[in-house]
C-alpha cells in the first residue's frame, strides 16, 4: 500500500526545496524524497575543527530590489530569513592573469562605466556588448521580471547558436578585453569556445545588482528554504533513494525507493539529475532512442577544491572574490585552469567563525576514473598523492597573489569530483548536471516535460546553470505545473 500525496518532489537540493515551497503555497500536499541524509545538494557544508566550509556556495548576484534573486527570494518569503552581505562595491569579483587584473564592481552600471574608462578605444565594442546583453536579458521573462511584456526564450534569439568565443572574436581585437569578458565562463564550468553566448550572458549579468554572500553560507540558505517549506506543510524524508517509477497511460503512478517504500501522487517533480530518473522508467513508457540519447549526453565538469583554516586573515585578498589564472598551470598535467578563491570570514566580518579560504577549479572526472570504484576514505596512497599535487599547485597559484598564504595556513582539506560523486550523488561528480556546452542546447537537452504527462524535470541545472539559474528552473517548472497563470505576475514588478 503506497502513501498518497498531491506532489512528490525527488531531490532536496536548491531546486527541490524551491519547488516544494511553490507547490505547497497553492495548498497542495507535498512530499520531498532525498537520497542523502541531509538537504541542500550542492549547498551542503562540512565542519572540521569547529570551522564550517561551503561545498558549492560562494556568492550570488541580483540581490537588489527588482532583480531576479531578490524577487524570487521575497516571493518565497525567504529573503527576510537570510542576511545578505554585499561584496566590496568597487571590487566584488576580481580576475587576475599574471600581472594583469580587472576588478568587476558590484553593479551593472558601475561595470559599464569602468569598462569604458579602462578601454577608451573600445567604446563601440562595449556599446554593442551592453546592447546585446540587455537584449538577451530583457527577452527572458524569468530574468527580466517585468509585467505586461511579451517574452521569448533567450535560446530562441539569433545569437543562440554562438559560443562566447564566436561572439567576442569579431567584437574586439583587444586581447585583455576579450579575456576579461571571457573570464566568467568559468562560472559555468566551461571555456569561452564551449559556453553558449546566451547562457553566459544571463549568468554574467546575474553577477551584478548587487553581488552578495549569505551570512552563514549555503547552509543558511538551505535552512531558510527548508523552514519555509515546513511552515507550508511540506514533508521531508531523507535516505530515500528512488529506484523505480511505475507508469500507466502515459502517467507516473507511483515511485518506489530502495528502502521498499512506495509513494503515489498526482504530480511528480524530478528535482535531481534526469539520468537516474530515466533509468528508473521502463522502456515501454519512455522511447528507448530518446532515453539512450539523454543517457549518452556529456556531463559537466566536476570540481577540485581546497578548504584552508587560517591562523590569521589573508590581507592580500580581503573580501573580494578572486579568479586566478596562470598560463603555466593551464598546460600542466592535468591542466589547471581558473582557480576561484573566496575568504568567507573576510566577507561576513566579525563573528563569522575562524579565518578561512575556499578555492576551487573545474576538472573532468577522467583523471580520477581509476579510483572511481573505491569507497570513500579507501582510495589509497596513490589517489591521496595525486590529490595533494593538485592542491599544492592551487596553493602555489594563490600564493603568487597572496604571498603570506603559506605562513597563515593552519590546516588544509581537499576534495575532487569523486568526493562530489559520493556526497552529492552527482553523475560523474559533475557540478552542473548535463554539460551546457554549445553542442547540447535546445532540443538536444531534456526538457521540463516529457511524454509522461505528470512528470516534470527541474533539477541539476536542466535549462539554466548557477544559483540564479537553479531558482529560475524551479520557478519556470512550477509555473507549468501550477497552470494558474499567476506565478509570474506574483514575482514580477
Amino acid at each position: 500500500m503506497s502513501d498518497t500525496y498531491d506532489v512528490v518532489v525527488i531531490g532536496a537540493g536548491m531546486s527541490g526545496l524551491v519547488d516544494a515551497i511553490l507547490l505547497a503555497e497553492t495548498g497542495r500536499r507535498v512530499l520531498v524524497l532525498e537520497q542523502h541524509t541531509i538537504p541542500g545538494g550542492y549547498l551542503q557544508q562540512f565542519r572540521r575543527k569547529k570551522t564550517t566550509f561551503d561545498v558549492g556556495f560562494h556568492y550570488m548576484g541580483s540581490t537588489e530590489p527588482g532583480r531576479p534573486m531578490r524577487q524570487m527570494l521575497e516571493h518565497l518569503r525567504v529573503w527576510s530569513r537570510i542576511d545578505c552581505v554585499p561584496f566590496p562595491a568597487d571590487a566584488a569579483i576580481e580576475v587576475r592573469r599574471g600581472d594583469c587584473a580587472f576588478a568587476f564592481p558590484a553593479t551593472w552600471q558601475a561595470f559599464v562605466d569602468k569598462a569604458h574608462a579602462t578601454w577608451p578605444g573600445e567604446h563601440h565594442a562595449l556599446a554593442q556588448l551592453v546592447a546585446d546583453v540587455e537584449r538577451v536579458c530583457g527577452a527572458y521573462k524569468w530574468f527580466a521580471l517585468r509585467k505586461g511584456r511579451e517574452y521569448a526564450h533567450p535560446m530562441e534569439l539569433g545569437l543562440s547558436g554562438a559560443s562566447l568565443q564566436d561572439y567576442l572574436e569579431p567584437l574586439t581585437d583587444d586581447p585583455w578585453l576579450r579575456e576579461v569578458l571571457g573570464f566568467q565562463s568559468f562560472n559555468l564550468g566551461l571555456f569561452p569556445h564551449e559556453v553558449p553566448w546566451v547562457k553566459h550572458t544571463l549568468a554574467f549579468r546575474s553577477n551584478f545588482d548587487t553581488t552578495s554572500r549569505v551570512r552563514g553560507g549555503g547552509g543558511a540558505l538551505t535552512d531558510a528554504l527548508r523552514a519555509r517549506g515546513t511552515e507550508l506543510g511540506v514533508e521531508f524524508r531523507f535516505d530515500q533513494l528512488v529506484d523505480r517509477l511505475d507508469c500507466a497511460d502515459r502517467r507516473v503512478v507511483e515511485v518506489h525507493t530502495a528502502a521498499g517504500e512506495r509513494f503515489a501522487a498526482d504530480t511528480f517533480v524530478a528535482a535531481c539529475h534526469p539520468k537516474p530518473i530515466l533509468r528508473a522508467i521502463s522502456d515501454q513508457h519512455v522511447r528507448p532512442l530518446f532515453k539512450d540519447r539523454i543517457l549518452e549526453m556529456r556531463e559537466s565538469r566536476g570540481a577540485v577544491q581546497l578548504f584552508a583554516r587560517l591562523r590569521e586573515p589573508l590581507r592580500s585578498l580581503g573580501a573580494t572574490c578572486v579568479m586566478l589564472r596562470d598560463p603555466a598551470q593551464e598546460h600542466g598535467d592535468p591542466p589547471l585552469s581558473t582557480v576561484l578563491v573566496t575568504c568567507p570570514s573576510a566577507i561576513e566580518g566579525e563573528g563569522s567563525g575562524d579565518a578561512r579560504i575556499e578555492a576551487m577549479t573545474y576538472m573532468h572526472i577522467d583523471p580520477f576514473v581509476r579510483w572511481i570504484d573505491r569507497p570513500v576514505l579507501k582510495r589509497g596512497a596513490e589517489y591521496e598523492a595525486f590529490k595533494q599535487r593538485l592542491v599544492e599547485r592551487m596553493l602555489d597559484l594563490i600564493a603568487t597573489h597572496a604571498p603570506e598564504l603559506r605562513s597563515c595556513i593552519d590546516q588544509v582539506y581537499s576534495s575532487t569530483p569523486l568526493t562530489d560523486l559520493w556526497y552529492t550523488r552527482n553523475e560523474q561528480g559533475g557540478v552542473f548536471g548535463i554539460s551546457h556546452d554549445v553542442s547540447q542546447q535546445g532540443s538536444e537537452r531534456p526538457m521540463i516535460r516529457l511524454r509522461l504527462k505528470n512528470l516534470f524535470f527541474t533539477g541539476h541545472s536542466i535549462t539554466m546553470p548557477g544559483i540564479c539559474g537553479t531558482f529560475i528552473n524551479a520557478f519556470d517548472s512550477c509555473d507549468a505545473i501550477r497552470g494558474d497563470g499567476v506565478l509570474f505576475d506574483a514575482v514580477a514588478v
